[in-house]
């Protein structure tokens, strides 16, 4: 529990310029690139602006330098209720929504 109450004090002091743009933080076994079996962990959800924009520029530089502990891992990112890009940075690996993807591919 003290470990937890040490993450959630640094998540907080890490977040604290994006603080108002927090919709929601809850606790989770499973998102879009990760199934834990026993764990759970805590999903930030945010408004994506240019201060939260900005935000992960500055903090992370790259959707693969998003590594534990410094940084939270997995970002993803919703239209909607649609998972457009989900990013697992320590494996190295992205998911784009195909339909997302084509619709950007013929404007082009």
């Amino acid at each position: 529990m003290e470990i937890e109450e040490e993450r959630l004090a640094y998540m907080d002091v890490l977040t604290e310029e994006i603080r108002w743009d927090l919709i929601e933080r809850t606790m989770v076994s499973e998102w879009e690139t990760t199934r834990l079996s026993r764990d759970t962990a805590y999903l930030y959800s945010f408004h994506i602006n240019y201060r939260t924009a900005q935000f992960l520029k500055e903090h992370g530089g790259s959707l693969f330098r998003w590594i534990h502990p410094e940084l939270s891992e997995d970002l993803m990112f919703y239209k909607g209720e649609t998972c457009v890009l989900a990013v697992c940075s320590h494996e190295s690996f992205f998911v784009v929504d195909e339909a997302m993807w084509g619709q950007y591919l013929h404007q082009a």
